[in-house]
């Protein structure tokens, strides 16, 4: 048997399996639903006004003044504090250039690259009188920017995830205590490297379509346009879907327990990392994990896959790019070396 003949073997049973499209299409297609009610106002508007605090006299002033988009108040640090606590505003500019704030969000990364954005220019030696205000710091290219946009991005960060379920359903399948298909592949000579390949790329094509289809529906039936750099995305949703897959082979190699209750471990597995993320909202993101727990997303795949599908699509920023997807390829080589390790030195007494 060779292995596309595998490949539409494996894709066939996942194709035949309901829980398989329930979680894969149906529910995130009921989530993008539910989303579009309660974030509506992502169809429509533009920047907001971002209100921030300044120390007196300092070097940017008459720079920030000019920024349309930017309200600017003269204030000393602990009025600041008390303002951003009081979300009054939303940081505070200090007389080195540095900004002060108290919680992460969009307004705070963008004043961020706006002073970074000032001081490019300072150290090209272009004085501030010569600076361009007219300049916009934020392109917009039809694309509103809208906190509530987390909201999608962690949504299909999640769901590019879901080769997780095809990993789980093959890898159990041919497991012979598990299966009979798994001692019909046990008995045979079929080379295991061949089973992996084939596993992967079955899920890799299952997994993409439905990825496919959810953002079609996004783009074209709710017309909302999140992707203003569409192939560096969809690149990096192809790595996540990697990803996703070989930790779903990993989970499949779980002994005594059935593919249901992998897959129920899998679920509350991936909505937890994806409610860390900001698909729940902001407060558990920004809140209870950035501010007391950063390194929990730093390592959290699905929170840098998000943050990195929102800076590059709504602030063409691509300083995480490259640092993401090669976090995420690093998770997916361990997972696939552990299955073929694993699938190599696993024996049976009987069959």
């Amino acid at each position: 048997m060779n292995i596309f003949r595998m490949t539409y073997y494996l894709v066939s049973i996942s194709f035949k399996d309901f829980g398989f499209w329930f979680w894969t299409l149906c529910y995130p297609l009921l989530l993008t639903g539910l989303f579009i009610m309660t974030a509506s106002n992502m169809t429509g508007g533009g920047i907001e006004n971002i209100d921030v605090g300044i120390q007196k006299d300092q070097e940017l002033t008459e720079v920030i003044e000019e920024i349309d988009f930017i309200n600017m108040t003269v204030m000393t640090e602990d009025e600041a504090v008390t303002g951003m606590k009081e979300g009054e505003i939303s940081g505070y500019i200090h007389g080195d250039n540095t900004l002060l704030v108290t919680e992460t969000g969009f307004d705070q990364t963008v004043l961020e690259m706006v002073i970074n954005q000032i001081e490019k220019i300072e150290s090209a030696g272009i004085p501030y009188e010569n600076y361009d205000f007219e300049a916009q710091f934020i392109e917009e290219n039809s694309q509103e920017a809208q906190p509530e946009a987390v909201l999608f991005y962690s949504l299909i960060a999640m769901i590019a995830f879901y080769g997780i379920f095809s990993g789980i359903e093959f890898m159990s399948s041919m497991q012979p205590n598990l299966d009979p298909m798994g001692a019909r592949f046990a008995a045979s000579p079929y080379s295991k490297i061949k089973f992996l390949s084939a596993s992967v790329l079955g899920a890799l094509m299952l997994n993409l379509a439905t990825n496919i289809f959810i953002l079609a529906v996004i783009i074209i039936l709710y017309k909302i346009n999140l992707f203003t750099e569409l192939w560096p995305t969809l690149f990096l949703l192809f790595i996540a879907n990697l990803t996703g897959i070989g930790l779903g082979l990993i989970i499949g190699l779980i002994p005594k327990i059935n593919a249901g209750m992998k897959t129920t471990i899998s679920v509350i597995f991936i909505i937890g990392l994806a409610a860390l993320s900001g698909l729940m909202g902001p407060f558990i993101k920004i809140i209870l994990i950035e501010n007391n727990l950063m390194w929990v997303n730093t390592l959290n795949p699905l929170a840098r896959l998000t943050d990195t599908m929102y800076k590059i699509n709504f602030l063409r920023n691509y300083d995480d790019y490259w640092a993401t997807i090669g976090m995420l390829i690093v998770y997916a080589a361990v997972f696939f070396g552990i299955t073929l390790l694993a699938l190599r030195r696993k024996q049976y007494d009987s069959i």
